[in-house]
């Protein structure tokens, strides 16, 4: 699909500026990593990850890091007596830790020694006594000039960059006497296991565990009494749903189509009803008892009016939008303030009215006019105008990597610099920092502009990609549905709508209200306030999306972070009950 969407560019669906689907590499011109349905796909085997130099050999090498990047190392310690231990512990004998740092461990007063050193050459070290470790950063070129190595970002064919040096690390001659090894000098998570290593992608049960709804689900619900709406431009075959629901044994879907402004829409094969597959089955498949109610709109130029429509008709309904007037795609483009303020005023209204409202912040990274088709734009750092609204909880993508047993392990900001692929977000140019954008880090940054994305989720299609049931492509020969590796960021918003119908649900069974307009909550939770019951967010500190770096509290390219879905559950009922 992501070719099929390049393909495209003159639509006005336009791939980038509406968030749109985006499918593994290959997945479009029947490679690999898709299968028509009828096949049984094969069961995903654990990936081996490379080492930091193979890893490096196999990435591009996109430069030396910034001069002031912090830069981190460890250096091993000698320590004291090593054939005394040696023997004691062939006698089968223990020490305890403060014989160990008085007898065996480094010596204090060499370790004093070292961080003289080490700080005469702008470089910080911590160490605890009694440790063989001793922590070391500092700038990069401190580090770079004190042990003798250059230190490089690279940029892999999928998943977030790293840093590393460029050649194996030695001891300066500076500290030999204190130091046996040095290691570190890089970000690369070798003993990650990206959690798509199988050809398909990955199920809504892995993402269900990696984000912690698990005990939403075995505690019954599914999103029952709940209505999530869409605006599409297109819808796929019924067959396209069916297919997703024998394949992962889901009940059967029960979508609402209403049809605005007359005209005819795009077909059922083409990227814009691919594009509403995918937000009805990630819904489907997390909150399969939701509601699903679909709004095709003929004539994207109306895009205002059909959300009006929408939330008048389905007042305090949960709206996922993956989609964008493709005329005015990034808030650079000409025109796009007073469209902007045209549709925040009908976010506005549907906030007043206790509507969840999820807008894709975009698959162009901070460059939200790449899409746009206009050349003088596409440099430009923009955000797209829908997602900038302050009535509007706007997502952006990350890339996800899963611990073995299938938990949380880390994330990185989607960002792929090559192929100029990212999770959208930036600062608004149009509209002002919202009076509950107070989280952590955002004064820090002196921003005075509206600030995306405000939460994030898994949207790496290549490295951790859903595994969506699509149309098959015009011309591909194909004429069953495809099961494939699918993401952007119009796989992350419907998450977090999908997420919003579990959480309504049990706040309805306990008679609490909905969640309504989520923000003012969500930044409040951010700040960790006094009786909160439990962090509510992942934070994501590492990765870009080809322009902000991904940092503790808020950035501009994950925003709060994302989902611990259980413990976000237990602070909206908190959050009911104490300030209603």
């Amino acid at each position: 699909m992501r070719t099929a969407l390049r393909l495209t560019a003159g639509f006005v669906l336009s791939a980038a500026a509406a968030g749109g689907a985006v499918a593994a590499a290959g997945a479009s011109g029947g490679g690999s990593a898709q299968v028509a349905l009828g096949a049984v796909p094969g069961s995903a085997q654990e990936g081996q990850p490379p080492s930091l130099m193979a890893a490096e050999q196999a990435a591009r090498d996109i430069g030396p890091v910034r001069a002031g990047s912090t830069i981190e190392l460890e250096l091993s310690l000698k320590s004291r007596h090593p054939h005394g231990l040696e023997l004691l512990l062939s006698r089968g004998e223990k020490v305890t830790p403060t014989r160990w740092a008085e007898q065996f461990g480094p010596a204090p007063a060499a370790v004093r020694h070292l961080e003289l050193i080490l700080r005469r050459a702008g470089l910080a070290a911590s160490w605890n006594r009694g440790d063989t470790l001793l922590g070391v950063s500092g700038p990069a070129a401190a580090v770079e000039s004190f042990f003798h190595i250059p230190v490089d970002r690279f940029q892999p064919r999928s998943g977030a960059g790293f840093y590393g040096p460029l050649h194996p690390l030695e001891v300066p001659a500076a500290v030999a006497a204190e130091v046996s090894a040095v290691s570190g000098a890089s970000d690369y998570e070798a003993g990650a296991l990206a959690t798509a290593p199988g050809p398909y992608g990955l199920t809504a049960g892995e993402i269900s565990s990696f984000y912690d709804m698990t005990p939403l689900r075995r505690a019954g619900l599914d999103g029952s009494g709940e209505t999530v709406l869409f605006p599409e431009w297109a819808m796929p075959s019924p067959s396209v749903l069916a297919a997703d629901a024998a394949t992962f044994h889901l009940p059967p879907y029960h979508v609402t189509v209403e049809r605005l402004f007359g005209g005819s829409a795009p077909g059922p094969r083409s990227p814009a009803a691919g594009e509403a597959a995918l937000d009805l089955e990630v819904v489907h498949e997390l909150a399969p008892g939701a509601r699903e109610v679909v709004y095709e709109i003929s004539d994207p130029t109306k895009l205002a009016q059909a959300i009006q429509t929408m939330v008048s008709q389905h007042p305090g309904a949960i709206l996922s939008s993956s989609i964008s007037n493709g005329e005015f795609g990034c808030e650079a483009a000409p025109g796009a303030a007073g469209y902007a303020r045209t549709i925040n005023a009908v976010f506005a209204h549907a906030a007043a009215l206790g509507s969840s409202i999820f807008w894709a912040a975009g698959d162009r990274g901070a460059f939200g006019c790449l899409a746009s088709g206009v050349p003088s734009l596409e440099h430009q750092i923009s955000v797209m105008p829908e997602a900038a609204s302050p009535y509007v909880t706007a997502v952006g993508g990350t890339t996800i990597f899963m611990s073995t047993n299938g938990a949380y392990f880390k994330e990185a900001a989607w960002g792929e610099s090559l192929e100029q692929w990212g999770g959208g977000g930036g600062i608004s140019k149009i509209f002002a920092a919202p009076s509950y954008q107070s989280g952590p880090g955002i004064p820090a940054h002196g921003y005075s502009g509206r600030g995306l994305p405000d939460v994030s989720a898994d949207a790496d299609a290549t490295v951790s990609g859903w595994s969506i049931v699509t149309p098959p492509t015009p011309g591909s020969g194909q004429g069953a549905p495809i099961l494939q590796p699918v993401g952007g960021t119009s796989a992350a918003t419907p998450c977090w709508a999908a997420i919003t119908a579990l959480i309504d649900e049990d706040l309805h069974q306990q008679g609490l209200r909905p969640i309504g307009f989520a923000n003012p909550a969500l930044y409040l939770f951010a700040r960790h306030p006094k009786g909160l019951p439990a962090p509510a967010f992942h934070q994501v500190t590492v990765g870009n999306n080809l322009y902000y770096l991904a940092a503790p509290g808020w950035n501009a390219a994950t925003g709060l972070g994302t989902p611990d879905v259980a413990h976000l559950a237990d602070d909206f009922e908190w959050y009911e009950r104490t300030h209603h």
